[in-house]
């Protein structure tokens, strides 16, 4: 009967576990067969590595004796370029512990010489260090031993401590707590000065990094530095301090997909940021990007010079006495940028003010309140005075010279559109633009002296002594940051005074900067003839007293360029002779333009000091504003009073 059992057994077997049994004996021999790969792969790997190892020694040997000096030269400057194989592992720190998420690798297992009792003790001092707080003691010892790995797991802990959310698995020996909580910043910073000053000892002599785990490492503390970097702008030093310890990882940025793009938008954002020292770091970073070797710069320079003017023009919608400092320096970022490359500069030069020329030719065409408010308002003059700026730094004719008259014809062309007296405060601004790209492009004349004498000349800023009381009460208007004016500013006798002001001034700018042309007596004579007849007019004293000082001043230098023409004898078809006359009166000076000087010395200060009260009473206390509402009810009861 037992027999029958087993023979019904076995046929069961046969015809229901047939399958089963197949497929266990298949997985065993697959099991196998992966096993005898990777032995395969690390002895490949291995063999590989030391007969890169015995390639690099030969190397060094004959470099040893075909050129000893150098291979003494290495030694002493950079002993770790003559050593491979264990100085790799010490560099990369493996010692200090791994991912808490991965198991130990089979080579650190392999390597372990010591007995079971050692390695529990091991475990156990691994332990306790991923618990106890993080020391200045152990800091120091890490960064004098050249501990790249844990010294990034510090900084991570660091970055954690202060609350910032790091996108990566955390592990043990980067969730670590401080002793001190002002050794948390202070670590982050010597971390990262420490990795970016050893950067050539993780990466070979072709530029690329030694192993994948070096270009982890560099990754994770990468991105790391953009989460502290971007959510510390509160700490205006800490962010400082990392940028700047930035700038020496940026020739390595290509080597890690997609770091350099987070890296230059946040260098981008933080230019406009509010304290001077984050600015200055922060474009230092986008500059290093734009300019850095060939063959790699291309990929992102395009977007540093897009992204530079771009973030100028989002912080440039209004503008005031306040932001005025962080326009002015956005512009001379753009300018300095954008001198790095001349041909790249013309392009993108050439595409903004093509764009300008778009807005206002549609305004032109048809005047509706869209196209009107597309090129009256802040963004489209600080583009204006920005490319004016540009080209007029580069004004050589192999540069962007060719660009300047397009800037001129924009700017004259929006003075013509909006011609009411209303809109003159816009006139002064573009004016300005204008005389700036004469002074820098050495003297290209520019015919602004018309459109200040048409503002002049207009019957709307008539000069009376007596004013209307009640509209002295309106605003006053500051001409610097002002586009259009209200009707009841523009009634105003001081809005009056300050317009001629700024006229006079911008008038003896536009002369001085062609003081020493020998054709200047002839060519202004028309001006020198209607600030004569407006003499005459005007009987405002302090207005009076400066058209009479111009006038002055412009007779003096006439009647010296007039001597001097004399003197000489040349006729005007001796170029070269007339050139080296020019060249002459204008080093040796004249009465207008040693006015201009004094004018535009004077009004340096004006502003200055204006902006300095102005950052002294910007942050306003509760008790300060508790204090000015009281103020501000006092006078209306005194009014009411009066009133009564």
């Amino acid at each position: 009967m037992a027999t029958k059992d087993k023979k019904s057994f076995k046929k069961f077997a046969k015809k229901h576990l047939a399958t089963v049994i197949e497929n266990r004996r298949k997985g065993a021999k697959a099991k196998k067969e992966k096993l005898e790969r990777i032995e395969k792969k690390k002895v490949r790997e291995v063999k590989e590595a030391q007969r890169e190892e015995r390639e690099h020694q030969e190397q060094l040997e004959r470099l040893k004796d075909t050129d000893p000096e150098f291979y003494s030269y290495l030694e002493d400057e950079d002993p770790t370029l003559l050593q491979f194989g264990k100085e790799d592992i010490d560099i990369v720190g493996d010692d200090e512990g791994s991912d808490a998420e991965t198991e130990v690798d089979d080579e650190e297992q392999l390597n372990d010489d010591d007995d079971d009792g050692n390695d529990d003790a091991s475990g156990n001092d691994t332990k306790e260090t991923a618990v106890l707080r993080v020391t200045r003691e152990e800091l120091d010892r890490l960064i004098k031993g050249k501990k790249i790995e844990a010294c990034i797991d510090i900084y991570v802990s660091a970055v954690r401590e202060l609350g910032y959310a790091v996108k990566e698995n955390p592990k043990a020996s980067a969730t670590r707590k401080f002793e001190e909580p002002s050794l948390v910043k202070e670590s982050m910073l010597r971390v990262a000065r420490f990795v970016g000053s050893n950067l050539s000892s993780v990466i070979t002599g072709k530029g690329s990094f030694k192993s994948h785990k070096t270009r982890f490492l560099m990754r994770r503390l990468l991105l790391s530095l953009m989460v502290s970097v971007s959510e510390s702008s509160s700490d205006a030093v800490l962010t400082a301090g990392l940028l700047h310890a930035l700038t020496p990882f940026v020739p390595v940025l290509h080597y890690m997909k997609g770091i350099t793009k987070v890296v230059l938008k946040t260098a981008l954002s933080l230019c406009s940021a509010d304290e001077e020292s984050v600015r200055i770091a922060a474009y230092v970073v986008v500059r290093a990007i734009a300019t850095r070797a060939t063959g790699t710069r291309s990929m992102y320079q395009s977007t540093a010079f897009k992204g530079m003017f771009l973030t100028l023009v989002r912080t440039a919608h209004n503008y005031n006495i306040r932001n005025a400092p962080l326009i002015a320096f956005l512009m001379n970022c753009v300018v300095d940028l954008y001198g790095t490359d001349m041909e790249a500069a013309y392009q993108h030069t050439f595409v903004y003010l093509r764009q300008l020329a778009i807005y206002l030719r549609a305004a032109l065409q048809q005047q509706t309140q869209s196209n009107v408010r597309a090129v009256v308002n802040w963004q489209y003059l600080n583009a204006l005075r920005t490319w004016g700026a540009v080209v007029s730094k580069y004004s050589e004719a192999a540069q962007l010279g060719p660009l300047i008259h397009p800037v001129v014809q924009i700017s004259t062309g929006l003075m013509d559109l909006f011609s009411s007296p209303r809109m003159f405060p816009m006139h002064l601004q573009i004016i300005e633009v204008l005389n700036h790209i004469s002074i820098r492009a050495d003297g290209v004349f520019i015919p602004v002296a018309p459109y200040l004498l048409r503002i002049l000349t207009s019957s709307s800023l008539t000069l009376d002594h007596h004013s209307n009381g009640s509209a002295e009460k309106v605003e006053s208007v500051d001409l610097r940051f002002t586009i259009r004016v209200k009707k009841s500013q523009a009634r105003i006798a001081s809005y009056h005074r300050d317009m001629w002001s700024e006229c006079l001034y911008l008038l003896t700018e536009h002369l001085a900067t062609h003081s020493h042309t020998l054709g200047f007596p002839e060519a202004f004579w028309a001006v020198e003839a209607t600030l004569k007849r407006l003499r005459g007019e005007v009987k405002v004293p302090k207005i009076h007293s400066q058209l009479s000082t111009l006038l002055r001043n412009i007779q003096t230098t006439s009647q010296k360029i007039i001597a001097r023409r004399d003197q000489a004898g040349n006729g005007p078809c001796d170029l070269a002779g007339m050139k080296q006359l020019e060249d002459e009166l204008k080093n040796a000076g004249n009465p207008l333009s040693s006015y201009h000087q004094t004018l535009r010395q004077q009004r340096m200060q004006a502003f200055a000091a204006k902006q300095r009260n102005v950052d002294g009473v910007g942050r306003a206390t509760l008790e300060a504003t508790v204090n000015k509402e009281k103020d501000k009810k006092n006078r209306k009861r005194h009014r009411r009073d009066d009133d009564v």
